[in-house]
């Protein structure tokens, strides 16, 4: 009896593929038979599954909890990260060399084992950022359940730094993925736990290949997994925030606050008024379909709002 997937045209064998994604499992299809080992790589919308981030001599500790280890001792660590004149060590399995067995990926996912900040017990911290050459926008709600520490602004600005140095360094590690998958039209990296959000959408793609630097020319400098992450731009910062959050759904978020990063456009201030429209559009984009979270993000638009600038670093 002939096998049935013999019967199937090659457009409705990659749909069915397309629909798998997941990539282990597609790398194992290859071995039943000479038509799939052909035509997996031709699969076009993936999913990465990352069970752990290590180096070769890490012993298996992620690579961005060593980052904030580091980097979280104190305010000016955070702020003043140097990097050191060693070149940075690549992963034997890195997802650049995973994904050397794909050439036609348009959608790619690619999901971390867990989120990468650790800020103090009964703190939660979601952020969505944009990247594209670099940095584009983040997001970022935060609140604690439960009573508040003290800390104030200071505080708030210590979450918004860790989620934008996380994200800038799950974007350094895709860099080599978007240089070598030249078909690649939207990528998103997040994690398990779902903290924190990676995208990079068709213009991001552009804008990056465009300029055509790479991961060393980037940042460079260290062990990959310890301090390797690309550079945040100088940023405008908008601040809400709201001591007590009581939520339609019984939720109460104590310390609630809404924050979106920009980079400053070309050292030029842009027109409040467009910065505060803009807020709107970014936020609803980030959590509008997240439930408590879309609810919290719009009554906290409505809340008075902080403005910061931050240097490059």
């Amino acid at each position: 009896m002939a096998d049935l997937f013999d019967l199937l045209p090659d457009p409705i064998f990659l749909l069915i593929l397309n629909r798998v994604s997941d990539i282990k499992t597609l790398l194992r299809c290859r071995s039943v038979s000479k038509r799939f080992n052909s035509l997996v790589p031709q699969a076009d919308s993936l999913l990465l599954i990352v069970d752990r981030v290590i180096s070769a001599d890490s012993g298996g500790v992620s690579f961005l909890s060593s980052l904030f280890k580091s980097l979280l001792t104190s305010f000016h660590q955070l702020v003043s990260l140097s990097p050191s004149p060693e070149n940075p060590t690549r992963l034997p399995n890195s997802p650049s060399q995973i994904l050397r067995g794909f050439d036609a990926i348009t959608n790619l996912r690619i999901q971390l084992p867990a989120g990468d900040l650790r800020l103090g017990k009964g703190t939660t911290i979601k952020w969505v950022a944009r990247f594209g050459k670099t940095l584009q926008s983040c997001v970022i709600l935060a609140f604690h359940n439960g009573v508040v520490p003290s800390g104030g602004l200071k505080m708030r600005v210590v979450w918004t730094i860790s989620a934008l140095i996380a994200a800038s360094a799950r974007h350094f590690m895709v860099i080599d993925v978007v240089n070598e998958q030249e078909s690649l039209c939207h990528l998103v990296v997040y994690d398990k736990e779902n903290e924190g959000t990676v995208i990079m959408d068709q213009e991001g793609l552009r804008e990056f290949r465009d300029a055509g630097d790479s991961a060393e020319e980037i940042n460079s400098g260290g062990a990959w997994w310890r301090n390797n992450r690309t550079t945040v731009p100088a940023v405008g910062i908008r601040m809400r925030h709201e001591a007590k959050l009581e939520l339609s759904s019984g939720m109460v978020m104590e310390g609630a606050t809404l924050v979106v990063v920009r980079p400053v456009g070309g050292g030029q201030r842009r027109r409040e008024a467009e910065d505060h429209h803009g807020d709107d559009g970014l936020a609803a984009e980030a959590f509008g379909k997240e439930g408590v979270y879309a609810e919290a993000v719009e009554r906290l638009l409505k809340s008075r709002n902080y403005i910061l600038e931050m240097n490059s670093f």
